[in-house]
């Protein structure tokens, strides 16, 4: 029989949308020590999920990805997430477990979830890692973000990510902004390219506004449409999703569309949006 999974060092690692947590993990996974297996639970806020193919990580490797993607993990009293969650753990067994809210994500919520009775022997819930873009510090369309403001309140390590982008002045900006919130406590670094060191991960989670009761109160998840095979005869899916004052749209191709790469381009930069990313298969 397997050995029972015991105490296994758990680190959310989140941040608002665009910030590079993606960036962040794929980085640590290439520093794991070597002959340790490491799962990733991912969330993506829109309906289909990219970042597990992103991430691109190989059970040879040693890594396990698993995606919760239409919205918050953590909605439905964290269903979703406790599915997903059981799930990676039998098949990884992993040495170490990243979980990766969405940037639209609750962490106070998810940070809950992690804290049920029934997860306390198996996880041992280490330091939450919060990216910010400390550009973003003097846009109030962030600061005045209720999540922006959760994910930095949560956090036990505060890196500012994209640092090579920053103007003179904005890390002081970010710096301030964490004072006169009462969050000078945490650890702040500066980094580029998501290039956390894996001594970040280390350390016990303060839970930090975190309640042990109570459901999340939010929107029901209906994963049900991303388990489906059959496509229309037009060849593609569509799926839409409305939360927190964001709007997502996705789209799930047949294998065989390619695109145009330089219309595809063209499309995209003309279209206003927040970000955008997918998988897509083009004539280069």
């Amino acid at each position: 029989m397997p050995k029972p999974i015991l105490h296994i060092p758990t680190n959310i690692i989140t941040g608002f949308l665009g910030v590079g947590k993606s960036t962040a993990i794929l980085h640590l996974l290439k520093s794991k020590p070597s002959g340790e297996r490491w799962a990733v639970l991912v969330n993506e806020f829109g309906e289909v999920g990219i970042d597990g193919a992103l991430l691109g990580g190989t059970e040879s490797d040693g890594v396990y990805i698993k995606e919760v993607p239409g919205g918050c993990m953590c909605c439905a009293a964290g269903l979703p997430m406790q599915v997903a969650l059981n799930i990676l753990l039998q098949q990884a067994r992993p040495d170490r477990l990243l979980i990766e809210p969405t940037g639209l994500g609750h962490p106070k919520e998810v940070l809950q979830v992690l804290r049920a009775e029934h997860y306390l022997p198996v996880l041992d819930i280490q330091n939450t890692i919060t990216l910010v873009d400390a550009r973003k510090i003097a846009d109030t369309r962030y600061t005045e973000h209720p999540i922006f403001l959760q994910q930095l309140e949560v956090a036990d390590v505060i890196v500012a990510n994209k640092s090579d982008e920053y103007k003179a002045g904005e890390l002081a900006a970010l710096t301030c902004f964490l004072q006169q919130q009462d969050w000078q406590e945490q650890p702040l670094y500066s980094v580029t390219m998501g290039q956390l060191s894996i001594d970040c991960l280390e350390g016990s989670a303060s839970f930090k506004g975190v309640t042990t009761t109570g459901s999340v109160g939010m929107p029901s998840v209906d994963l049900s449409a991303m388990l489906e095979d059959d496509f229309p005869s037009c060849g593609y899916m569509s799926y839409t999703r409305k939360q927190d004052g964001f709007e997502t749209r996705g789209w799930r191709f047949q294998e065989g569309f390619v695109f145009e790469q330089q219309s595809l381009y063209q499309l995209i930069a003309a279209t206003p949006m927040q970000r955008i990313k997918g998988v897509f298969i083009t004539d280069k």
